[in-house]
């Protein structure tokens, strides 16, 4: 984490607030690896800009209830380390003054951008079966709403669903109190599709080879379509009007997204 500037601002404007897509490039991007120890040289990396906008209800703080919800549906969170080898939780809400870290003891937008850094790491993880890497939030001096978010990945379509999903999740708990229905099953459903990236099946033929939770998995097989990661195709499969789904993997990256906090 680092962070240049002042105190982070708060803006009026919607109920539930904007994360904006400023702008989205992938490549090495050697200006972060200085910034952190854990990047591996010359690595892949997507780097995000992001807006934080509108986000009156987080103006004091986010609450401490939302590291355990998180936790709950990715465990290894609770064992990031960042901010001088500080857990997620001490580092949002036990900080103090310290030498490697420019946070001061309240900043909510950078908070905020933080934890989303440290959720899309866990999603890319679960997409691209990846055994670690590695993310940086950086602070603009100006606009003070403004993020550099880097993410350590060698496809850039699992970095930008990583991030999809992460904002998504995050906006359910700190909005609805608890994770949406597909949470634990968006990095797999987004694995199992990378690896069949001809592959066009229905909810059923998917849910034969994933097993589990049938809900969370229509759940996250349309919250991945919608934000681009795969196609979905309709049709009616008779004369009932019998609507039929089936998805296969987008072979572009998707179209830059507005706000992904949705």
């Amino acid at each position: 984490m680092r962070q240049k500037g002042a105190h982070r601002a708060q803006r009026a404007g919607t109920p539930d607030g904007e994360i904006r897509v400023v702008a989205l490039s992938h490549g090495p991007h050697p200006e972060a690896e200085p910034l952190h120890e854990g990047f591996l040289p010359g690595a892949g990396k997507l780097k995000a800009t992001l807006d934080l906008l509108d986000l009156p209800p987080f103006a004091e703080g986010i609450p401490p209830s939302t590291i355990p919800l998180l936790g709950a549906v990715f465990p290894n969170l609770l064992r990031h380390r960042c901010c001088g080898g500080n857990d997620v939780h001490t580092t949002l809400f036990r900080r103090r003054p310290r030498s490697g870290c420019a946070l001061p003891p309240a900043d909510t937008q950078t908070d905020l951008c933080h934890l989303l850094e440290h959720l899309a790491l866990e999603l890319v993880v679960a997409m691209g079966s990846v055994p670690r890497c590695s993310g940086l939030t950086c602070a603009h001096r100006t606009p003070l709403h403004r993020f550099d978010l880097f993410l350590e990945c060698e496809d850039a379509r699992i970095g930008l669903g990583a991030l999809q999903c992460a904002a998504h999740i995050l906006h359910a708990v700190l909005v609805h109190g608890e994770p949406p229905a597909g949470a634990l099953r968006y990095g797999e459903t987004a694995r199992y599709f990378l690896r069949r990236s001809r592959s066009v099946l229905n909810p059923g033929e998917v849910l034969s080879d994933l097993q589990g939770d049938p809900v969370g998995l229509e759940e996250a097989l349309r919250f991945l379509a919608r934000v681009g990661f795969l196609v979905e195709e309709h049709f009616s499969f008779d004369f009932s009007g019998t609507t039929v789904y089936r998805y296969r993997l987008s072979q572009e990256h998707p179209a830059q997204p507005e706000n992904i906090f949705i």
